[in-house]
């Protein structure tokens, strides 16, 4: 079931698009950008890695969505909250926020 988690302007949303496509793992990063059918709605998968491991040893951390349910919205692929879900993924989820958050924040105009 998809959630929206945030409803942007669409530019702030291809930015962070564009951030995330310069910081992929083959650039240093920690992610993967995949694009939809259409070519506007992009999933982003957000890795995770033990310090000073290789690349291998990533492991996807969970995914969020850019335009998938409209133009400017970031969306998250959640368990139904009436249903028990593992505590782990929602640690997931959590942590997929943050780093959602973390990403407007550094590409607002103006940021360093």
């Amino acid at each position: 079931m998809h959630t929206v988690y945030k409803a942007l302007s669409p530019e702030e949303v291809e930015r962070i698009i564009a951030y995330c496509q310069s910081h992929t793992i083959q650039n240093g990063g920690l992610f993967e950008v995949y694009p939809g059918p259409d070519g506007l709605m992009k999933m982003v998968v957000v890795n995770s890695s033990p310090e000073d491991e290789p690349l291998d040893k990533f492991r996807p951390l969970g995914a969020f969505y850019c335009n998938y349910l409209g133009p400017g919205i970031i969306s998250l692929e959640e368990e139904d909250p009436h249903h028990e879900g593992m505590p782990s993924a929602k640690r997931h989820i959590e942590a997929i926020k943050q780093v959602i958050d973390d990403l407007q924040r550094a590409t607002r105009r103006g940021a360093n």
